[in-house]
């Protein structure tokens, strides 16, 4: 099991997602302390490298930008959350 840490940034802005995103933001966290190198990597020049991002929520609004630092070390280091318009309801 890998142990999760944030950047003072990341957890400023894990301060300001909307209520519905946390309860995603605590899944990815719980995810991420399990199998970090799941995510997809940050750069696609390099696959292995150990910058990572994962998107959260039921249709991905958010995105995590993660750093795999040592074997048992996951430190956040960006979180994005966009809301998405039910556009049906604007009908």
């Amino acid at each position: 099991m890998y142990l999760y840490d944030a950047v003072p940034d990341a957890v400023a802005q894990v301060d300001e997602l909307p209520m519905p995103a946390l309860a995603a933001y605590a899944e990815l966290i719980a995810f991420l302390e399990l199998t970090p190198w799941e995510g997809a990597p940050y750069r696609d020049d390099k696959p292995d490298g150990n910058m990572r991002t994962m998107p959260f929520g039921k249709r991905a609004e958010g995105m995590a930008v993660y750093v795999i630092l040592e074997e048992r070390l996951t430190c956040c280091h960006d979180v994005m959350f966009l809301a998405l318009l039910d556009i049906q309801s604007n009908r």
